[in-house]
């Protein structure tokens, strides 16, 4: 990843925008956006990449069928058309019918019609990529007009609407196909150039420096006041911090824990704080004794302290669970208590199981980031409190086999669900089917879960389905095949004259720029 030329960057200070060539400084910096990152993106084609770093520009110059509502920077578990004006289920739960709204149209001026749907979804299956996976029960899309498309599932699926929600699942403009080489389906032309009828268009790039996008003339939904997006790549902490406190970017991505204080003092500056998705566990192996005895798994979790874990490694920026399905997770129980550590209950349930003190257990894990690392050496000393002596053992992660294969005492487990339904979370960390797999690490397997999974897996009633995922839940949360520690929490940082931000803290790099507007200098003032 090449670094943003820096250098000559912040000799460009409070007059940057006229000093750099672009333009005066009053006019355009007040319709021009600017989004620090740390690093450049690779590719911007849907059908290829499924990076979060990538989805930014895709999703100011693409729309979908649908988005996910959210609610004060967390989403509901619902649904919101975009392209779509209307869709339901059919034929219990193996189609799905979606009429389009008729005002949108492409950065050429064409309508997105049915056919545009179509020809967006086939190519995607035909890429075989990243994305296509999560398309894996389509079996064909069928075009009953220019705005009525039905897609044609395998199986009954209640969470298609989510999928159609997710960043690459955007439709573009057939007429890409113009731009095809060697049958790549436009890929090489879609890894820097958009073809959509979202309010921008991307008109410049930079590799490894930034990306420049202006408004889809045609576009339904034109900017209230951005016309010009700039996308910069500023890999260095300290330089994006000193660019946000100056003026010269006006969102700051990539905030870690560490750099929270520095930045909430910063004037001028609004820090965004919301609970991610993003779990991390420590899994025992339930099928290694003593860990197929649930009354040393429950010994192991009253045994942690999962608040102190939280504040020594992330800074106390995250969450402890309720049950095993985050907040914005339909079926997510508060109401579930937090586990509390009791050292006296722990040694209780381990003198009974037959652990001695002074026993031997071996923690295996990839040591990918400090938060894993921290969490690791937390989880060590805490256990000793006990009795319990936890020998760490840090694997590469072409050696991380062994533990998919059963080979291991404990393991520490961090993943995010794609989407906010509670199928991503069960089916794949507690579904018997997904042993040594998925996020199953534990090698979870109890008969009555797997057949409540299975139950709401195809369950199109939404009511009966979260019930059912609230009766597995509760067996989980007795079996305790995993210690859940904590989720962690989504930063933002960004020039407080801002308006109208509407950030989805589980879609990272994703803004609604066309709605967002910035407080003039007069009016910065009166505030």
């Amino acid at each position: 990843m090449r670094v943003f030329r820096l250098a000559a960057f912040l000799l460009c200070t409070t007059p940057w925008l006229s000093a750099c060539g672009d333009g005066d400084l009053t006019a355009a910096r007040q319709e021009t956006l600017i989004i620090g990152k740390s690093s450049g993106l690779s590719s911007v084609d849907p059908g290829a990449t499924i990076m979060f770093n990538n989805f930014g520009p895709m999703a100011l110059a693409y729309e979908r069928l649908l988005t996910y509502e959210i609610n004060d920077g967390i989403p509901t578990g619902a649904v919101a058309g975009e392209l779509a004006q209307s869709w339901h289920a059919e034929n219990d739960g193996r189609t799905w019918l979606f009429t389009l709204k008729s005002n949108h149209r492409f950065d050429d001026g064409t309508v997105v019609t049915a056919e545009a749907v179509r020809f967006s979804f086939e190519r995607t299956l035909k890429l075989g990529l990243g994305t296509a996976q999560a398309l894996a029960g389509l079996k064909n899309i069928e075009v009953i007009d220019d705005h009525t498309v039905r897609f044609h599932l395998a199986d009954p699926s209640p969470i298609f609407p989510l999928i159609l929600a997710l960043p690459p699942m955007v439709i573009i403009n057939p007429a890409v196909m113009a731009h095809q080489q060697n049958d790549d389906m436009a890929r090489a032309w879609l890894s820097e150039n958009t073809a959509g009828s979202g309010p921008y268009r991307i008109s410049a790039w930079e590799r490894g420096q930034r990306i420049v996008l202006h408004p889809n003339p045609y576009a339904a939904q034109q900017p209230q006041q951005f016309n010009k997006i700039v996308i910069k790549a500023v890999k260095d902490n300290a330089s994006r911090r000193l660019l946000l406190e100056r003026g010269n970017i006006d969102i700051f991505e990539g905030v870690s824990p560490d750099m929270v204080d520095k930045l909430s003092v910063l004037p001028g500056v609004t820090l965004f704080e919301r609970p991610l998705p993003v779990i991390v566990a420590m899994a025992m192996n339930t099928t290694r004794p003593p860990f197929d005895n649930v009354q040393v798994r429950q010994a192991f979790s009253l045994a942690v302290d999962r608040a102190a874990i939280a504040d020594g490694v992330v800074d106390g920026h995250a969450s402890l669970m309720h049950g095993v399905l985050p907040e914005g997770i339909p079926g997510h129980d508060n109401t579930i208590p937090i586990v509390t550590r009791n050292l006296e209950q722990a040694k209780k349930l381990l003198a009974e199981a037959g652990i001695r003190p002074g026993t031997k257990f071996t923690l295996s894990y990839v040591p990918a980031t400090t938060t894993i690392e921290a969490t690791a050496l937390a989880l060590q000393s805490q256990l000793a409190d006990v009795g319990i002596v936890v020998q760490l053992e840090t694997l590469a992660p072409s050696a991380y086999a062994k533990v998919l294969q059963g080979d291991f005492d404990l393991t520490l487990s961090n993943w995010t669900p794609d989407f906010p339904d509670p199928w991503v979370v069960m089916q794949f960390a507690y579904h018997s089917t997904n042993a040594g797999e998925g996020y199953n690490l534990s090698r979870y397997a109890n008969a009555d879960v797997d057949r409540l999974l299975t139950a709401a897996e195809r369950m199109m009633d939404s009511e009966q389905r979260i019930k059912l995922y609230r009766e597995a839940q509760a067996i989980i949360v007795r079996d305790k095949p995993m210690v859940d520690l904590f989720t962690v929490h989504g930063l933002l940082a960004y020039r407080a004259d801002l308006r109208g931000l509407k950030y989805n803290a589980w879609q990272p790099g994703i803004y609604n720029v066309w709605d967002m507007t910035r407080d003039t200098v007069e009016g910065a003032n009166k505030q």
